[in-house]
């Protein structure tokens, strides 16, 4: 009723509009705030919902829920994803987003909502940016989306989603080859437990290592090791800092046994240390660590070598 009249009154004459408009543009007023009230929540609470909508989508992607995902579109809404492929129904994104959490198990996702509009009552649109995040050795990955929502029986449910990749600014390229490390090692023996654990940090820039010794209990050493690129050696770098205060660099080259590690530093004391350190990487096998270190020397004096020791991969909890 409120459209026809509206039509109406925009195909009088000059004479007559002069004297409907009051009337007519009272009833055009009074039947567009009805329907609003019957069928839209107005800007401020549509906007909360479909910003709810998101932070829903977030908690059931972090649980790796492919169907509490799907529940949030309509029943024949779709998803074109930045490769253009198409997936139209909940049961076909269902399929595509349980296929994603089978491949990256890890995959974490992050959200920036840049503009909410609602060209009607019971439409929005949502522009934004969401990156995911894995520990797995897969390169980071975002995107630009424009969600149309629609209110289905009180409800927002997301009508349609296009999604477009862009770069995410990383030096992941140079340090994938190291993906392999990401993970927790461990090793027990004769009273003492070593634990080292290797993340990407830094839009995967990085890898960042923490590890901890502990004898009869109690902790004797820890630290942390950050490796990335560096774009004047043109090569891979490491930067360690430990418990007791020192700290120190060192240069990462291929090795047949798997990664050669020249490294120099500085004790808590002042006194310049040197080491060549070899990460012994089985061919073909992920979850066994070797480490020894050759060639050790604290200011003048000759250290002997370590002996070899083996750390096995920590099962990651599911």
């Amino acid at each position: 009723m409120c459209h026809f009249a509206t039509r109406r009154l925009l195909r009088l004459p000059p004479g007559g509009l002069l004297l409907v408009v009051p009337a007519a543009a009272l009833i055009f007023v009074t039947c567009a705030a009805a329907a609003e009230k019957k069928t839209g929540d107005g800007p401020v609470q549509g906007e909360a919902a479909i910003r709810a909508t998101a932070a829903a989508f977030i908690k059931a992607f972090d649980a790796r829920d492919a169907k509490a995902i799907a529940s949030l579109w309509t029943a024949n809404g779709s998803l074109a994803d930045e490769e253009g492929h198409l997936f139209k129904g909940r049961k076909s994104i269902e399929e595509q987003y349980a296929a994603l959490f089978k491949e990256h198990p890890s995959a974490r996702m992050q959200i920036g909502i840049k503009s909410i509009e609602f060209p009607t009552p019971t439409t929005a649109v949502e522009d934004g940016v969401a990156q995911v995040v894995t520990r797995d050795n897969a390169p980071p990955a975002a995107s630009r989306y424009t969600a149309l929502h629609v209110q289905e029986d009180g409800k927002w449910l997301m009508a349609s989603v296009r999604e477009t990749s862009i770069a995410v600014p990383s030096n992941y390229s140079r340090l994938q080859e190291l993906g392999w490390l990401i993970g927790g090692w461990e090793r027990k023996d004769d009273g003492e437990t070593i634990h080292s654990r290797f993340r990407w940090i830094a839009n995967k820039s990085f890898i960042q290592r923490d590890y901890s010794v502990h004898r009869g209990g109690l902790l004797t050493s820890s630290g942390t090791q950050i490796i990335g690129w560096d774009p004047r050696a043109d090569q891979v770098r490491s930067w360690s800092f430990d418990s007791s205060g020192g700290y120190g660099t060192a240069q990462w080259t291929a090795a047949p046994e798997g990664i050669r590690l020249d490294s120099t530093g500085v004790t808590a004391d002042g006194l310049s240390t040197s080491s060549k350190e070899i990460l012994i990487r089985v061919p073909g096998e992920d979850n066994v660590l070797g480490w020894r270190s050759f060639d050790r020397k604290a200011g003048e004096m000759k250290l002997p070598d370590t002996r070899e020791v083996v750390l096995d991969r920590v099962p990651e909890k599911r």
